[in-house]
């Protein structure tokens, strides 16, 4: 049995569902990619989003993709705008209630700089609602210059922050190979496996599988998160 056919036959033991509702704007897409790097995604992520989405006075926060893009959403540039004015000090510790930093050490950046410096890499790009987050998506060569430059912010590590956003602006066909997925895989095929392995495998596993990349690895996460210690806990780096 090919190792495509393993991860099939041990996905099958998986809750795999389709997408359930996600952020209905940029800046909470953003700000959930950021912050949700080892951290409680329930605990920390979502209430860091939802903390700034009610002090931005953002009501409908969350839709099912055929309802997206919504007539109230709004722009990304507001997030700069706010981070700006504020200043990140005061914006992370008071609007966010959030101080956590992009790597475990008290002299890295705080994540709410990675969160304003893509932003604005993303805004300058004209990417400031989904919209223009799904018109990206299929231009290429701009993609690719826009994730490198994102690629220079504090506290990209392997990557998978990147494929995260995308997956949070609407891509069902990108995954993120972090730590979860890749341990998932191990206990399959008992080996180690890559990041650009892991990419392949599950893409090719889903088409078999008869659904998406992200509702497999949204299933692998799952799956994982409830055997991690303490519960919630990402991994992703």
């Amino acid at each position: 049995m090919d190792e495509v056919s393993r991860i099939v036959v041990a996905a099958r033991q998986l809750e795999i569902k389709p997408r359930g509702p996600r952020w209905a704007h940029t800046s909470l897409c953003v700000l959930d990619a950021v912050f949700s790097i080892n951290a409680n995604y329930e605990r920390h992520t979502v209430s860091t989003c939802h903390r700034y989405a009610t002090w931005a006075g953002i009501s409908s926060r969350l839709a099912y993709g055929a309802d997206l893009p919504t007539r109230d959403e709004r722009p990304m540039r507001e997030l700069v705008t706010h981070i700006q004015t504020c200043g990140e000090s005061v914006f992370a510790a008071q609007v966010l209630q959030n101080n956590q930093r992009t790597w475990a050490n008290r002299r890295a950046p705080l994540k709410v700089e990675a969160a304003r410096k893509y932003a604005e890499i993303l805004t300058s790009n004209g990417i400031d609602t989904l919209s223009d987050a799904n018109v990206l998506l299929t231009e290429l060569d701009k993609l690719a210059r826009i994730e490198r430059d994102l690629a220079t912010v504090p506290g990209h590590g392997s990557g998978a922050r990147l494929a995260y956003l995308w997956m949070l602006l609407g891509d069902d066909g990108r995954i993120k190979p972090d730590r979860m997925v890749l341990r998932w895989l191990q206990a399959v095929l008992r080996r180690a496996v890559s990041t650009c392995e892991a990419v392949r495998l599950i893409t090719e596993a889903a088409v078999r599988l008869g659904c998406t990349p992200w509702e497999l690895d949204h299933a692998i996460w799952e799956h994982q998160r409830k055997l991690s210690k303490p519960p919630g806990l990402t991994d992703i780096e």
